[in-house]
């Protein structure tokens, strides 16, 4: 197991107790400035570019910092372009997105890249199933965890990427607990909640009298987790105004609060997550590169559901295990109920098989949950996307997790419509939701319906 540190890669060196089998790749560049140059990687992605962070750095003026990145997959490699300047070719075509079959060639600039498949490899992955309040048995999440409890014990700045509902927050806050800064704060900033014009007061403070409604000083972000860890979910929306900011920030640890000129020092571990590929928006200039790198000292990516479904039977159980004492409903179930949660997709990732769970252990008929009880949860669940009026006795979700359910539900259903009417044809169903195509591209990927 490896995991990356500004461009180098450490190994491990805790011995630990249990080792998977991998997939791996093998990289040779046949052609170009480089030509000879090959690679072997077990990596679950490739980079390739011309930034300090790629495994495969090609010296070529042609290629952008991050310009595409490789993937196996079941019927060979996964090739996706990061919207590089100039483009990745395969068979004289330029390429977005496309799953090709092995060996295959393509090319970058002048530089072509033969990729191979290099058999099984071994990956050794943490023996504990868990981390914090993250859960898995899989070689992916035991890989993760092995990273994270090793970054948790650095001071480097962290990088959390994955699909929505994957635990990214939940990652954060175990590396918190695992840190040398476990007995300070941790404060939790939603980058996509706050409103363009309080951003900065949000982050850095501000003075009394410096805005209209600032009756009062108050401490920021920053200053109030000093000593302790400060969490910038979803920074990938961070105002483009704020962006360097937040650079100066990270590069002078202090912070100048609105309404004022003073500096006030901070010792602050910054950690940040997105479903957004912040390399992407690096190459088309919506993310400044000098904050990625500062951001990004190091960077973790937390596997889709449907990457580590082997988890799915250690993860209801948890989910029934933890249902309150006096909650109603079922705390187990058979062995064919939990078979068939098993085998569906999950768009929401671990966020929604857990409001699966909860709805199948509420509306069972008896104390174990049967597959019957699942059919009708399904039947329930579409019920539950019409409008209702809410109930007093229900529980409320914190507003930031109900906004971003609404959110996820609401593009999801569209989603599945555009694609259903528009098929295959991306342009179309572009310009139908009148959305841009790498947009468009994004929102398919994030809910895993990816347009071939």
């Amino acid at each position: 197991m490896t995991w990356e540190s500004d461009g180098e890669t450490v190994p491990t060196q805790r011995p630990l107790r249990s080792i998977a089998r991998a997939r791996r790749m093998r990289l040779v560049v046949t052609a170009g400035a480089q030509a000879g140059v090959e690679m072997t990687s077990d990596e679950r992605v490739v980079v390739i570019g011309r930034g300090p962070e790629a495994q495969l750095r090609l010296d070529d003026p042609s290629a952008s910092r991050f310009h595409c990145e490789l993937s196996l997959s079941e019927r060979g490699v996964l090739l996706r372009d990061l919207r590089s300047r100039n483009g990745t070719f395969f068979a004289g075509a330029r390429v977005r997105e496309a799953e090709l079959p092995l060996p295959c060639s393509f090319s970058i600039g002048a530089s072509v890249i033969q990729v191979s498949d290099a058999g099984a490899g071994d990956v050794i992955a943490a023996a504990p199933s868990r981390f914090g309040a993250l859960l898995g048995q899989s070689a992916a999440m035991r890989a993760v965890f092995a990273a994270l409890e090793r970054l948790a014990k650095t001071e480097l700045s962290l990088l959390i990427e994955g699909p929505t509902g994957t635990g990214k927050e939940l990652a954060a806050r175990a590396v918190h607990e695992h840190s040398g800064s476990a007995s300070g704060p941790f404060v939790v900033v939603d980058c996509a909640a706050i409103p363009a014009s309080l951003a900065e007061s949000v982050l850095f403070g501000h003075e009394r009298g410096s805005f209209t409604g600032a009756h009062a000083a108050q401490a920021g972000a920053f200053e109030s987790a000093h000593k302790g860890t400060v969490f910038l979910d979803e920074i990938g929306e961070l105002p483009a105004e704020l962006q360097p900011k937040l650079l100066r920030v990270l590069e002078r640890r202090e912070v100048v609060r609105v309404g004022s000129h003073a500096p006030r020092p901070v010792t602050v571990r910054v950690l940040s997550a997105t479903w957004r590929d912040l390399r992407a928006m690096v190459n088309d200039g919506r993310f400044r590169e000098d904050l990625y790198y500062r951001l990004a000292h190091a960077r973790v990516v937390l596997p889709a559901l449907s990457e580590r479904s082997e988890d799915v039977p250690l993860l209801v159980q948890r989910m029934l295990d933890e249902r309150p004492a006096g909650a109603i409903g079922a705390r187990a179930i058979a062995q064919d109920a939990l078979d068939a949660l098993a085998n569906r997709a999950y768009l929401g990732n671990v966020r929604e098989l857990r409001a699966t769970v909860e709805r199948a252990a509420a509306l069972a008929q008896g104390a174990i949950i049967t597959t019957r009880d699942l059919d009708g949860e399904q039947l329930i669940a579409r019920g539950a996307q019409r409008p209702r009026a809410p109930q007093e006795s229900a529980p409320i979700d914190a507003f930031k997790d109900a906004k971003r359910s609404v959110i996820d539900q609401f593009e999801r259903e569209y989603l599945a419509r555009l694609v259903e009417r528009c098929g295959d044809n991306l342009s179309l169903a572009a310009r139908s939701a009148g959305l841009e195509r790498h947009s468009l591209r994004e929102l398919l990927r994030r809910h895993g319906l990816r347009a071939e």
